[in-house]
C-alpha cells in the first residue's frame, strides 16, 4: 500500500508541472520523414536492473566516449512534448558535431502512445517499468519532468536540471552541449 501511494504521489507532483495545455501550434508530425525513421532507435534496460545508479549506468553504458543529452519525459507532459519541437532546432547541428540525444520514459506513458511518438523523436528511446522510474527518479531527486541530464564523453555530468526540471532554453542547451563537445 506504501508503493501505491508513494506512486500516486509521485505522478501528482509530476502531473503538476504538466497541467497546463500545449499551444495549438506545438505539433509533432503525424508521419516521420524517412531521414527521421532511420535516425529513431529503440533500446532497454532489462527490467531486472534497478536502483538509480545501476539504470543510468546501463542507459549510459551505450554512450561511451559520446556527449549525451539525456530527455526525462513522457507522452502525456505537453511541457515535454513542447520542449522536444524547440530543440528540434538546433538538434541537427549538435547530432553532427557528435552528441547523442536520449529519452526516458516509464509505463506512465501508454505503450501504444510511446511507440507512436517516438517514431517522430530522432534518437534513442526508453521505456523504463515503474519499478525502474520510480529508483530513477527517486535516486536523481527528481520532483518532475520535463527534467535533462548532459553528460561529457567521460561520463561525468555537464549539466543536470533534474531537481528542478524545466526545459532551459535553446540557447542555453546549446552553449552547454557545444561547451560538452569542445566547441
Amino acid at each position: 500500500m506504501k508503493k501505491i501511494s508513494l506512486l500516486v504521489t509521485v505522478l501528482l507532483v509530476v502531473c503538476a508541472a504538466c497541467t497546463q495545455k500545449a499551444p495549438a501550434d506545438t505539433v509533432v508530425p503525424e508521419q516521420p520523414s524517412q531521414e527521421a525513421v532511420a535516425e529513431v532507435n529503440v533500446r532497454t534496460v532489462p527490467a531486472s536492473v534497478r536502483g538509480a545508479k545501476e539504470i543510468l549506468n546501463a542507459i549510459t553504458a551505450n554512450y561511451k566516449g559520446s556527449v549525451v543529452l539525456i530527455d526525462f519525459w513522457a507522452t502525456w507532459c505537453p511541457p515535454c512534448r513542447r520542449a522536444m519541437v524547440d530543440i528540434d532546432q538546433i538538434k541537427p547541428e549538435l547530432a553532427e558535431k557528435g552528441a547523442a540525444f536520449v529519452y526516458v520514459t516509464g509505463e506512465t506513458s501508454p505503450a501504444s502512445d510511446w511507440e507512436a511518438a517516438v517514431k517522430n523523436i530522432k534518437g534513442d528511446h526508453y521505456r523504463l517499468t515503474n519499478a525502474q522510474w520510480n529508483d530513477l527518479a527517486s535516486g536523481l531527486g527528481m520532483p518532475g519532468i520535463p527534467a535533462y541530464l548532459l553528460l561529457n564523453r567521460d561520463g561525468s555530468t555537464a549539466f543536470s536540471n533534474v531537481t528542478q526540471g524545466g526545459y532551459p532554453g535553446n540557447d542555453f542547451m546549446r552553449e552547454q552541449m557545444l561547451k560538452a563537445l569542445g566547441r
